[in-house]
């Protein structure tokens, strides 16, 4: 059956961030290609296919030169809105996946659904610090950062270099099934 996912998360940023999200989303998936739920699933927005990080050993039908435990995963992203105005970033992200049921094969008593018991996504984004740019510092780009649905909230991300507060996660993304 094919099902979709819409994750929606909006974060506040300082006049001092210069945000963007990026097209890496890591969802907890519970799969029925390894018949494991909760599976950590890697997205990148383009790709065909996700990959999900199953286990630490191969899969019974993976050759020897697969990533130990990984596999292709019928799971990608179909949508990917991102959209500003002003102090407010919003992330809409749509994951479309082929789904089954089964019995999860380390837990019998488990059983995987099509929007898994516990359901976290980590988002991540990029971000740079125009108080530091604006004082001449060549290294005022923070990198790539996440935030997650499974922490304390308010969370709030300043500059690694200045210690200027750039970004505040005060809600947690929602995860909805949609039709």
């Amino acid at each position: 059956m094919l099902s979709h996912v819409e994750i929606t998360a909006r974060v506040s940023v300082t006049k001092a961030a210069h945000f963007g999200w990026s097209n890496k989303v890591e969802y907890s998936h519970d799969c029925f290609v390894c018949r494991r739920e909760g599976r950590t699933v890697t997205l990148q927005h383009g790709a065909t296919h996700g990959v999900c990080h199953s286990s630490r050993s191969p899969l019974d039908w993976q050759d020897e030169a697969a990533e130990s435990g990984s596999h292709p995963a019928p799971i990608r992203i179909t949508g990917f809105d991102a959209a500003g105005d002003g102090a407010t970033r919003t992330l809409r992200c749509r994951l479309s996946f082929w789904w089954s049921p089964f019995t999860d094969l380390q837990r019998p008593q488990a059983r995987g659904g099509e929007l898994g018991a516990g359901p976290w996504v980590r988002l991540h984004y990029r971000v740079g610090c125009h108080t530091c740019r604006d004082a001449g510092e060549a290294d005022w780009f923070n990198g790539e950062n996440s935030l997650q649905t499974n922490v304390v909230l308010p969370v709030t991300r300043p500059c690694t270099r200045c210690g200027t507060d750039l970004v505040t996660m005060s809600e947690t993304p929602e995860i909805n099934l949609v039709g």
